[in-house]
Order: structure tokens, then sequence, then C-alpha cells
């Protein structure tokens, strides 16, 4: 399989690379930057064509269906996706009319990507909506009931759970670990979640689930409680394991790194605040205006640490909403400490 993808060099387009590799085990991936311009000329000789086109619409210079419509008669046996931030309706029904297959919002994680592409690539099409979407008359006698919630397909909060959770790309031993309960239970709720919903497989139920409130909600009250998802996260970060007594940064030394603690104690020493194991440290660093760290860190014991670089964060900060969102709640509820340590 080949795909071509038409997007500004960057991190966003690195790890969409990375993420469309994943689609096929003989996949080859394409990229090019300055797409207004290649399209006035024509493709190089005997080059092969792409099976598939991902183009970034928000880098798009130009008219944005001139630029779908330029890339099918550049490659008319491609089928082809276009990547945004924006969901208006209006926006998203001008891209298709113009060609697109699939509208694939920059918001969707690495999962649901997937199923829209290899959904695309097996001869469907692909609408988010930001809204349910008000029906035509002629729509409303094919359809006999519009559901907007998973509890109007049946599910229970169980099953709901199951698939919010499958739709974060959790495996079944994944969910059935964080939920504490059996993998063979995890399946059985699957099965019950596929003939709910009336959907053949994982890919086609996490489809559909994303473009319901029910799971939405789920995992906005999971990054405003302060959970952090390390099924996906662990895979990107470094492991150290550090002796008590280092320091492992000071007051005003770059903001590198991202922390997790897994284990042991570590002591932010200007404001005497003891971080124990499960928390996330570092992120005040990164994102302040000056990068620089605001307190030196003393390891107390012996500790163990999961990391992420800062060029890391901020790739998965723009790629992922929900870590996004744990992002910022984190950092609101270190500036509230720090201002009642003040007063």
């Amino acid at each position: 399989m080949r795909i071509l993808v038409a997007s500004p060099q960057g991190f966003a387009t690195d790890a969409l690379r990375s993420m469309l590799s994943g689609l096929d085990s003989n996949c080859a991936v394409d990229v090019i930057d300055d797409f207004p311009s290649q399209l006035l000329s024509p493709p190089p000789p005997h080059a092969p064509a792409p099976d598939l086109v991902v183009v970034d619409v928000d880098g798009a210079s130009v008219d944005v269906t001139a630029i779908v419509r330029g890339f099918l008669l550049r490659y008319p046996g491609a089928r082809l996706v276009a990547l945004g931030s924006r969901l208006d309706d209006a926006y998203v029904e001008e891209v298709l009319e113009a060609g697109a297959l699939g509208y694939l919002p920059k918001s969707h994680s690495d999962t649901i990507a997937r199923g829209v592409l290899r959904l695309v690539l097996s001869g469907g099409s692909y609408r988010p909506y930001a809204s349910p979407r008000p029906l035509a008359q002629s729509d409303k006698a094919q359809t006999p009931q519009v559901r907007e919630s998973l509890h109007e397909f049946g599910l229970t909060e169980r099953q709901i759970e199951v698939l919010s959770l499958a739709a974060q790309g959790k495996s079944n031993s994944a969910i059935a670990r964080y939920l504490g309960i059996a993998e063979g239970t995890v399946k059985l709720h699957m099965s019950a979640i596929f003939k709910a919903l009336e959907v053949q497989n994982r890919s086609e139920a996490v489809l559909l689930a994303s473009r319901l409130q029910s799971v939405t909600f789920r995992q906005i009250r999971e990054s405003e409680g302060g959970t952090l998802d390390l099924d996906w996260l662990l895979p990107h970060m470094t492991h150290r394991r550090v002796p008590r007594n280092t320091i492992l940064f000071s007051k005003g030394d770059p903001g590198a790194e991202l922390c997790y603690l897994q284990r042991g104690t570590i002591r932010l020493e200007e404001i005497g605040v003891d971080v124990d194991s499960g928390a996330v440290f570092g992120e005040i660093g990164i994102f302040s205006p000056s990068h620089e760290r605001t307190c030196t860190a003393r390891c107390v014991t012996d500790v163990d640490l999961f990391t992420l670089t800062s060029d890391q964060v901020k790739r998965l900060y723009l790629l992922n909403p929900q870590f996004a969102l744990y992002v910022v709640h984190l950092i609101a509820r270190r500036l509230m400490a720090d201002q009642s340590r003040i007063i």
C-alpha cells in the first residue's frame, strides 16, 4: 500500500506518518509539504500512484476545493481523505463535495483515525459531526430513530465504559486491568456492544462511538479528574532509575522533560512540597514562557521515573486532546496551589 501525505513538515506530520505506517505491514508513506505548487506540475514519470492521499487542509494556502480536486485529477485512482481542525458542517460539506471520501478531524485519536482510513480504503466514506445533524424530510422517512447517546442503543454503563476505553486505543487486556475485571468479561462486553450497535468489528464500534457525546464526555471527566492514561503514554516514555539525594533538576534549568514518578519520593526544595508515587511533574518548565524550571527537584529516596522530552510533550499535546486537557488542568492546579501558598 502506498500513501501520500500532503502536509507541512513538523512534529505533527511526523506523528501522522508513524500512525499511517501502522495501517499495513507493507505500507509506504511519502510526504510532500509544498503541495499547492506541486499540483501545477505533472507527476514524475513511472512514479507509482498512491492508493490513499491524506491532505492537511489546514495547511492549504489556496482554495481547499481546488486542492482536493487537484489531487484527484493528479491521482484519479486514489482515495482521498482530508485532515483538518474545523468541524463546522458547511466547511466539511464543501470538502466532501469536492471529492474527498472522508473528513478526518485532527482531534480524533490514532485508534479512531486508523478506523476512518481503513473504512475509506475498503470503499466506505466518513463524515464527522460536531453536533447532531438535522435530518432532511427524506432522511427522516428512512431513519425511524435518531440516536445521539449510547444509552439509546441499549448499552449499559459498564459497556459504555468498555467502549470508551477501546476508543482510547486500549486492548482488551488493558481494559480488563484498568477496570479490574477478567479479559473474558471484556470480550463478552465487546460482543454485546457489536450486537447492540449493529456493527461488525471494533473499528466500526469505535467510529460510531466517536460521533456520540457519551464517550467524549466520559473522556473529558477523566482528564479533568486528573487521570492520566499511561497505557498509551508509556510506549513513548523513557524509564530512568535515580538514587536518593540526586538533584534531578535545579531551579532555572531548561524545562527539558515531563516526569511520571513510578516509585519513591521527590522534594521540590523551594516550596517544601513532596511529590509521591503516581504523580506527574515538570510541566511548568515546559510550557512557561521562559521554559525554565521554577523549583529544584531532589530525590528523597531512590526513585523510578518515566519521562517524556519537551518535544514529545508538545507533539502529544497537539495530537491527543485528552492528554492536552489533562496537562491544562495539571498546570491550573499547580498555579492555584502556588497562589494559596503565597496567600
